[in-house]
């Protein structure tokens, strides 16, 4: 296997003194779990001090988590500044691989003129026509994907650590995840009684269900290929529901019942009944924010999932709580020294064609990432991910096995 591109800063040249001061337009997508850092990284290419000064705008309550952003401004460089608009739509892993690779449109992308004034904006200021993204964003391999063709350009900027979650309500006992109760969880019916999680038999009444992200989600591949449940096997994967509507970010409530999620067709691919999930890391921690109980009507139990930092963080804010994973709390160093092995490598891709002053705007984010945003923490959040460069260990698959790299 070919191995992929790992961008170093001091190979990265930008020669811009001959490039046209029209603007450069780049459109980028992908993976969901790494926005906060892409973002991050977006701004920090930005020349503050250029005039006009730099406009963000985004979706959402802030910037880290918007699914939506428009950067507007100049670039650094040492013999003048190009102008940018670069744009983010934030949909899942294997979405950007499919939608870059293939050249397929998206439609949510915010217009050239939303920034007027910056800061928070509607949602529905959207580019018409679609256009095809440059370049995705994502936690996981392409050859782990169902888009293997045509093949992109790959750049390992990053590590993306991933944590297990239990709900809001849910007993402390409910304290850690193995393989093979994923493995047991996810592809048998979606459920397995409490005494299994804590050896109690006191539990054997009370269920533990699982909940989980669509096939769109790097979360959800790194999960799957790191457990043994196989990327693509099937599972069975739970919505909860308060009063007959699934809980989310916008239904928010206590947990009054449940259903196996429905049908579903994802990048073209259709999925059967509780083989889909949430399409969203920030709807599935608002579901697991809601309280459990062991009571609830057609529940009788409580739920677990598997979580991006930035949406897990957002999931503890709100009551739900840490597992520990092979009976190992998930640290920076933990993951550095190869003891906590839920991670994968975050990635930068595009096209092979790819060329000009986009790509070299694309790196320079890439860079960006590589050497300080992948662990900078942004206000009110938490670091997405772990520089490359800290890591002691590695692995050349998704979910493969650990080894020193000194």
């Amino acid at each position: 296997m070919k191995a992929p591109k790992i961008l170093m800063a001091g190979l990265l040249a930008f020669s811009l003194a001959g490039a046209a001061h029209a603007q450069t337009i780049i459109h980028i997508t992908g993976s969901t779990a790494f926005r906060a850092g892409a973002h991050q990284a977006i701004t920090d290419i930005l020349d503050p001090n250029s005039t006009p000064a730099p406009v963000i705008a985004w979706t959402g309550s802030s910037l880290p988590s918007a699914s939506q952003a428009i950067f507007t401004g100049k670039t650094y460089a040492s013999n003048g500044a190009v102008p940018v608009i670069i744009k983010t739509s934030w949909s899942g892993s294997l979405g950007g691989i499919q939608t870059v690779s293939e050249n397929l449109t998206i439609s949510t992308w915010l217009t050239n003129t939303t920034p007027a004034g910056g800061g928070a904006v509607a949602s529905g200021n959207n580019v018409d026509p679609p256009a095809v993204p440059d370049a995705c964003f994502s936690d996981g391999f392409q050859a782990s994907s169902p888009f293997t063709s045509p093949v992109l350009l790959d750049h390992i900027v990053g590590i993306v650590p991933f944590k297990w979650v239990r709900n809001n309500g849910s007993p402390a006992t409910l304290s850690n995840m193995t393989p093979q109760l994923a493995v047991s969880l996810y592809t048998g019916s979606g459920s397995l009684p409490l005494a299994v999680f804590t050896g109690l038999n006191s539990d054997e009444g009370t269920n533990v269900y699982a909940l989980g992200r669509n096939a769109d989600s790097g979360t959800r591949l790194n999960a799957f290929a790191e457990t043994g449940v196989g990327v693509l096997n099937l599972v069975h994967q739970y919505y909860p529901l308060h009063n007959a509507t699934i809980i989310s970010k916008s239904a928010f409530g206590s947990v009054t019942g449940q259903e196996l999620v429905p049908q579903d067709t994802v990048n073209g691919i259709v999925y059967p009944k509780g083989d889909s999930g949430y399409n969203s890391g920030g709807d599935l921690a608002f579901a697991i924010q809601a309280t459990g109980s062991a009571t609830a009507t057609g529940v009788n139990g409580f739920y677990v999932t598997y979580l991006g930092l930035p949406d897990a963080f957002t999931a503890e804010g709100g009551g739900g709580v840490d597992m520990t994973y092979n009976g190992i709390p998930y640290s920076p160093t933990a993951v550095e020294e190869g003891q906590y092995t839920f991670w994968g490598y975050e990635h930068v891709m595009y096209r092979q064609n790819y060329g000009g002053l986009q790509q070299t705007v694309t790196d320079l984010i890439s860079a960006k990432i590589l050497n300080q945003d992948a662990a900078v923490i942004p206000s009110g959040s938490v670091a997405p991910g772990i520089l490359l460069g800290s890591m002691h260990v590695q692995r050349f698959t998704d979910g493969g096995p650990i080894s020193n790299n000194y």
